[in-house]
């Protein structure tokens, strides 16, 4: 680690923004002909099947019929949007004026496996003391779904060390997924493994001991 403070690269759910994804594929089961809530997740899981559409190769119909297939879903296109932001939960109290704090010590970026139906959603909920989103804060968003790549293949990091002219033993990664972790860390980044439990406070103690 370099001497000089390190920037600081945040992934997103359970991270920052608390996530649930039982209650998308609760959401699903329950307009599914055929599937119940854990298959609907060993379906998901097993399949890959939103890997396509958060790395940008489908297009929001595209995704909708994929899945209705896939899933035996019979929805409107706004029933299945709702069964799949049904994952998001609310932010994290007071998480705004936390990383504005750190955006006063650090350089902060933001790197997640995302679509473009929930990026719609959570980059519009008002956090800030005018109404600000979260994402006002970060100097650069990465979301897979525009890079055409999705965590934890590791072109994804290379992007983003190139991207921003950095050395990747001077970034350090939040992330509650233990093989992003690992795939950051074969690049030379310093990953740091979160628990989605205590994660705010697991980062202040990270960033205390580490600029001790």
């Amino acid at each position: 680690m370099s001497t000089s403070k390190p920037s600081l690269l945040f992934d997103l759910g359970n991270v920052l923004l608390p996530i649930d994804l039982d209650k998308t594929y609760h959401a699903f089961s329950n307009l599914s002909n055929q599937y119940s809530s854990q298959e609907v997740k060993e379906l998901t899981h097993s399949q890959s099947l939103w890997a396509a559409y958060e790395s940008g190769l489908q297009s929001d119909v595209e995704f909708r019929e994929f899945l209705r297939a896939k899933l035996a879903l019979n929805c409107t296109d706004e029933q299945f949007d709702q069964a799949f932001l049904a994952l998001l939960l609310n932010f994290h109290p007071g998480v705004f004026e936390w990383l504005e704090n750190l955006s006063k010590q650090f350089s902060l970026y933001l790197l997640s496996n995302t679509s473009a139906i929930h990026a719609k959603k959570f980059t519009q909920v008002p956090l800030g003391p005018q109404g600000e989103s979260l994402f006002t804060l970060f100097q650069k968003t990465y979301f897979s779904f525009n890079l055409g790549l999705i965590k934890p293949d590791v072109n994804i990091y290379y992007h983003v060390i190139q991207d921003l002219s950095l050395k990747p033993e001077n970034i350090v990664f939040f992330d509650d997924n233990f093989h992003n972790i690992e795939s950051a860390k074969r690049v030379g980044i310093n990953g740091v493994l979160i628990d989605p439990s205590c994660s705010l406070n697991q980062i202040d103690s990270y960033l205390l001991q580490l600029c001790s």
